[in-house]
């Protein structure tokens, strides 16, 4: 078979693109052709993130649009809206979260939840995402496969390491992501370090932003941009996993953490259900509740036997955990049955290609509605990213040469040339 996999930034460290990688690698060795179809070409930077980015075929979408494919699978909503330029016998989509609770503006919640708008077949890692997508479209075909957890990668220890003095907190998480909830989680370890509360601060970050965060008036140990083969050796360096993100479709961190012998702290959000127990492998609050997780960095930090009892039970957790390989077979069995089945899909793809032009022009609805043109202004629902957006394009709108070259081309034209200028930058 063959399988195309619509990217957005696969040339940067990510979970998510993490998870895509792990698949269409391993459905590589199972003999499926898998290629990666990017927005435009991507430039690699070495050494990798992931040691098997380069041995992946990439193809550009305008590339892709040559070609046929058994499956196009879109990996993230805005590549939903490109999924109509692929030739598939199926189109479906590769989805990790209800990625509409990553944006605060409205209209980006608005074309995310256009993503379900369709019955597509949809491959996806959590249970909870299963019965959110089966309840939107019980017409489409989902097919639920757990994220495995690389051997490779995350080689489980035998044992919890053994170690003595201050608790050792880890924070995982790029500084600028707003729902991985990184600068709260350095605010609460402020707030128990003032308390009294003895640990040692490390942080593995994707992207710092350039912050140099302390804690307790002591520097924090930043590993950033480790490759994914080497953050195993972070991992172990550490008791505690704090991991206050808000918004989770599968959680991996705390999982990989179980394979060193650590624990976890975590907000209860969805996906915790699929590995985590409360008080047997980590600890889990409710979203924002700071002076709970000050109790349990005490208590960790106080109870050695208890710390170690979350520790053995963690581990024992991971040993257990399903791995790639094992995961990649479920979703190469799902798609083969699908093939030999003959079930497609293709049908869709007008669809799919009127939809797209919801996403290609609204930043010219959202213009003319802030301006006030039209019954229905959209400015009361702008959020803050689309207000830096909005003024970067007003001011683009404005310029001389743009202006000009209005007054020169027609109509149709200007409608063609911004349809191929809004696939570019999307």
């Amino acid at each position: 078979m063959k399988i195309g996999f619509l990217v957005g930034d696969i040339a940067n460290i990510s979970g998510g693109s993490n998870v895509i990688l792990e698949y269409a690698s391993r459905l590589q060795d199972l003999g499926h052709e898998a290629v990666l179809i990017t927005p435009g070409p991507v430039k690699l930077t070495y050494p990798l993130w992931h040691p098997r980015l380069a041995d992946l075929p990439r193809r550009s979408l305008a590339e892709a649009e040559g070609e046929s494919f058994d499956f196009a699978l879109a990996t993230w909503w805005i590549t939903f809206y490109d999924l109509w330029r692929v030739n598939a016998r199926v189109y479906g989509y590769l989805n990790q979260s209800l990625e509409s609770r990553f944006h605060a503006e409205r209209h980006y919640k608005l074309l995310n939840r256009q993503t379900y708008s369709l019955p597509l077949l949809f491959v996806t890692e959590a249970k909870w995402l299963v019965e959110f997508i089966q309840t939107l479209q019980p017409e489409g075909r989902s097919l639920y496969v757990q994220n495995g957890l690389s051997r490779d990668h995350f080689p489980c220890v035998q044992a919890p390491p053994e170690r003595g003095g201050k608790l050792r907190v880890l924070v995982e998480g790029p500084w600028g992501v707003g729902f991985k909830g990184v600068p709260e989680t350095f605010e609460v370890l402020e707030l128990a370090a003032a308390q009294g509360v003895q640990f040692e601060t490390g942080w593995l970050a994707s992207s710092s932003g350039g912050q140099k965060p302390t804690v307790g008036g002591q520097p924090v140990q930043v590993h950033e941009r480790i490759p994914i083969n080497q953050v195993h050796q972070v991992y172990g360096q550490y008791d505690v996993l704090l991991k206050l993100s808000r918004v989770e479709g599968m959680f991996g961190p705390p999982l990989e953490m179980f394979s060193q012998g650590g624990t976890a702290i975590t907000y209860t959000v969805t996906g915790t259900d699929e590995y985590m127990v409360h008080g047997q492998n980590s600890l889990m609050v409710e979203p924002y509740n700071h002076r709970q997780i000050v109790q349990f960095l005490r208590l960790l930090s106080t109870q050695p036997a208890y710390l170690a009892h979350l520790r053995a039970n963690a581990l024992a957790t991971a040993k257990a955990f399903t791995d790639w390989e094992s995961s990649t077979r479920q979703v190469a069995s799902g798609l083969e049955a699908l093939h030999a089945e003959g079930w497609t899909n293709t049908h869709l793809r007008p669809a799919l290609a009127a939809m797209s032009t919801m996403h290609g022009h609204w930043l010219d609805d959202v213009w003319r509605g802030a301006r006030g043109e039209g019954a229905s202004p959209l400015h009361p629902y702008v959020g803050p990213g689309e207000q830096v957006l909005l003024e970067r394009y007003r001011r683009f709108k404005k310029s001389r040469p743009v202006r000009a070259l209005q007054n020169l081309v027609s109509d149709d034209f200007k409608k063609s040339l911004r349809a191929r200028i809004t696939r570019v930058l999307s």
